[in-house]
């Protein structure tokens, strides 16, 4: 992808020694493309991190970098905020492990760096879930206004409750009781989950064990997402690879979480986009089964149309516009069986045109 207009934002996410062969009119595609992919502050902190390729990058790109980095600086701030609210409403008995964003800054992990959060994710067992919630709700936390089907949605058919939100506070609360839909393709394993969590050291909460976190990564982007903009995804998952996964034992350890949660196909893809975008060290003799031929070859067609930025103020091509349907359709389709599915689609399509049809009558 070289000659396209991400080829730069990759070649330097892959290697910051890129920027050599940059000028100021790849900086400017760059940066937007960046900044769109919601990366821009991550890929700050990498190239100020080696102090000559920092002062190697024009002043006038490297204030774009430094802004976004004091952007998300200022947001981590409200979610370490938030987590110490909520550390205080919830019981200190109830065990609650952070997820994504949130427990990459509290176990200081490199892409923890330069994020810029909009909720904050929590996780507790199922048999928890009403008195996590409960508990919240008591300390001022609100839930929004659902109609009954998309209540029972969230509370049957859903890994996680509706968000909640304190009133004035930036940040959403996502309240999960597993790491993949209950009805999807993907059925974690909840009790080999739960009993892999870890201490996170100067804290009351927990985080997912190295593997599942990889995994998690990998679900939340092939199983439980319409690929759409989704690079910061896939960046995400490089930097848990390379922070998790350094011995034969560990990769061993993967493969066998995957198999627990029903995630190797996931994994499998999400490996394949990391290694081919960012040079990610996966073996090259990983026992991985990949997916059927064509599955594969359709994967390769929609996933860089739409996980991939494009200039906001450009019209997406007819192949990003259908890249975009396919992956909705996908994640419909992994996301619950047939019959509900179904059943799904006609209560949103009835909702969608019932307000017009009551405009119509008055």
């Amino acid at each position: 992808m070289g000659g396209s207009p991400v080829g730069h934002l990759l070649g330097v996410l892959r290697n910051a020694g890129h920027v050599s062969a940059m000028g100021l009119a790849d900086w400017d595609v760059t940066v937007r493309l960046a900044r769109q992919a919601r990366v821009l502050g991550m890929l700050g902190h990498r190239l100020r991190d080696d102090d000559a390729v920092w002062a190697s990058i024009p002043e006038r790109v490297r204030s774009h970098f430094q802004a976004s980095i004091n952007t998300a600086a200022y947001r981590e701030q409200w979610m370490l905020m938030e987590l110490r609210s909520l550390a205080q409403a919830l019981p200190p008995d109830l065990p609650v492990t952070v997820l994504k964003g949130a427990a990459y800054v509290l176990q200081d992990l490199p892409l923890g760096r330069g994020r810029m959060p909009n909720d904050v994710d929590l996780l507790v067992s199922r048999g928890d879930l009403e008195a996590a919630e409960g508990a919240l709700k008591a300390a001022g936390w609100q839930s929004g206004v659902l109609d009954p089907y998309d209540e029972r949605y969230y509370r049957e058919w859903s890994h996680e409750l509706p968000p909640l939100r304190y009133p004035g506070h930036p940040l959403e609360v996502d309240l999960h009781h597993t790491i993949a839909p209950v009805t999807s393709r993907t059925r974690a394993d909840d009790e080999r989950l739960f009993a892999s969590l870890q201490s996170i050291p100067d804290s009351r909460f927990l985080a997912l064990g190295p593997q599942d976190q990889v995994l998690h990564a990998a679900i939340h982007l092939f199983q439980d997402s319409e690929l759409l903009g989704e690079l910061r995804g896939v960046v995400d998952m490089d930097a848990l690879v390379r922070q998790h996964l350094v011995t034969e034992a560990d990769w061993e350890a993967l493969l066998e979480h995957a198999q627990w949660h029903q995630a190797s196909r996931v994994l499998w893809y999400a490996l394949h986009f990391c290694r081919g975008w960012l040079g990610t060290p996966v073996p090259d003799d990983l026992p991985l089964a990949p997916p059927p031929p064509l599955a594969r070859k359709a994967m390769d067609w929609i996933v860089p149309r739409s996980c991939l930025p494009r200039i906001p103020d450009t019209r997406p091509t007819l192949g990003q516009r259908v890249a975009a349907t396919a992956g909705l359709v996908r994640y419909h389709w992994l996301r619950m069986p047939p019959g509900l599915l179904a059943r799904h689609l006609l209560h949103k399509s009835w909702v969608a045109v019932k307000p017009m049809g009551g405009a119509r009558a008055t």
